[in-house]
């Protein structure tokens, strides 16, 4: 990460000093757009993969992950990657927020 960060303050050093030929924007939304686009297939692969514990178990997982937190469930495997997908769905949320400007 840490020459990925190099690359960006160098990016940020050229374009303070002027040089912008509108490729560096253009690139850089692209980037952007891909990333958010690759993200949003990332968030539905695991909202359909969190339909299913929601129908088996008949619980939403918001409230599953409420109950979850709280102890309020058993021990069964399937909480755990129930609870493991709910994760992954809220930080890469986060993330597209973030991409998107929020």
């Amino acid at each position: 990460m840490t020459e990925t960060m190099y690359k960006i303050q160098t990016l940020e050093k050229l374009i303070d000093s002027g040089m912008d030929d509108g490729l560096i924007d253009k690139t850089l939304s692209k980037l952007i757009q891909y990333k958010t686009d690759k993200m949003e297939r990332e968030l539905q692969e695991l909202k359909d993969s969190m339909k299913k514990f929601e129908s088996r178990y008949n619980m939403d997982s918001e409230m599953f992950y409420k109950k979850f937190g709280e102890g309020g469930l058993g021990d069964e495997m399937d909480f755990f990657e129930w609870h493991a997908l709910c994760d992954m769905y809220k930080r890469i949320m986060g993330r597209l927020n973030i991409a998107k400007g929020g």
